[in-house]
């Protein structure tokens, strides 16, 4: 054999032997290795966290049959400049893209039934003209509240002259929804005197439930805590991002987080109410259920048309409409005075 063909043979032969070397070990490591451990992952496999991907449509509906009302809506933007073409593009309607607090479902209830939604978005460039001797002139939200019967805010931080304001609008029998985020204590340090305007409180952090929830740990179910105006037809409510809420003496609880739910401050179980009210007032622990994709999920559409019909239903008895009509303006120039003497 010469030297090529020897050569040949001995390349074949390791060839083989290491293959089949290959393949023995492979075989004995298959046949004593521990099989895969199963993947255990009850946050996918718990019944009461599988929810419902397709909730089907918001049916919000009011059964309130009040005259005309006027709801002021205050989103919560800064004067900065030049505001939107349409304030309204504000709360998701009329289109553009610029909504900045989307409450489509609420207002559109509200336009639906014959009721006006108006939006507070204050002007930087407009200066305060003086007011007469002796009174004071309203602010710009002042004069747009003077023509509301209903407002909605989702703003904690107002000055001192506003809060005055507001505080005059309830008691003249305005109805004031107030809905707050668990960040507002921090970010707006104004929230404690809003709070104190209003009767209300707010505790720092929010609810959480890992047993059961809508979506995520974050998403918290509320089940009424007996039978009201606001609850009449809301089995379970869904709160993205809520903080608990509280009330002055006199006031009452209306939604509650289900049982397991939890305080992030506190990381202890909370019966804390999301939503109370305390006479003209409602105040809600979250803002982003009011929105189109919040509004299909559980009874939301229930309890915002509960909450469309508490705004209309108000006893609002604006300054001056069968109550105080203020200072007597001074007479034109040649008439006499109104109080019937001569200058």
């Amino acid at each position: 054999m010469n030297r090529v063909a020897t050569l040949a043979v001995a390349f074949v032969v390791t060839l083989a032997a290491v293959l089949g070397g290959a393949a023995a070990v492979g075989f004995a490591t298959a046949d004593g290795a521990a099989p895969a451990p199963e993947i255990q992952n009850d946050h996918f496999l718990d019944d009461d966290l599988v929810v419902d991907d397709d909730p089907g449509q918001a049916t919000v509906e009011m059964d309130a049959s009040a005259a005309s009302q006027t709801v002021l809506v205050d989103p919560g933007v800064e004067a900065g400049g030049p505001g939107p073409a349409l304030p309204i593009s504000l709360l998701g309607l009329g289109g553009g893209g610029v909504d900045d607090r989307d409450i489509r479902p609420l207002a559109n209830a509200l336009i639906e039934n014959g009721h006006e939604v108006g939006v507070y978005v204050p002007d930087p460039d407009q200066r305060r003209p003086p007011a007469r001797p002796g009174a004071d002139r309203p602010t710009q939200l002042g004069e747009r509240l003077a023509e509301a019967d209903a407002f909605v805010t989702f703003r904690t931080d107002y000055e001192p002259d506003q809060l005055d304001e507001i505080e005059s609008f309830v008691e003249s029998g305005g109805h004031v929804v107030l809905a707050t985020e668990p960040d507002a204590a921090y970010s707006q340090p104004g929230a404690a005197s809003l709070d104190a305007t209003l009767d209300v409180t707010t505790r720092p952090g929010y609810v959480y439930n890992m047993d059961e929830n809508d979506l995520n740990y974050q998403r918290v179910y509320a089940e009424a805590t007996g039978d009201s105006v606001l609850t009449e037809g809301v089995d379970r409510a869904v709160f993205p991002s809520a903080t608990p809420v509280g009330t002055a003496v006199g006031g009452s609880e209306v939604l509650r987080p289900i049982e397991g739910s939890e305080l992030s401050t506190t990381r202890e179980a909370t019966e804390a109410p999301l939503l109370v009210r305390n006479d003209e007032v409602v105040m809600i622990g979250d803002g982003d259920f009011l929105s189109p994709e919040n509004a299909r999920r559980a009874d939301n559409d229930a309890l915002i048309g509960n909450l469309a019909d508490f705004l209309v239903t108000n006893d609002r008895t604006p300054p001056g409409a069968g109550g105080s009509t203020g200072p007597t303006p001074p007479p034109e120039p040649g008439q006499p005075p109104t109080n019937g003497t001569a200058a």
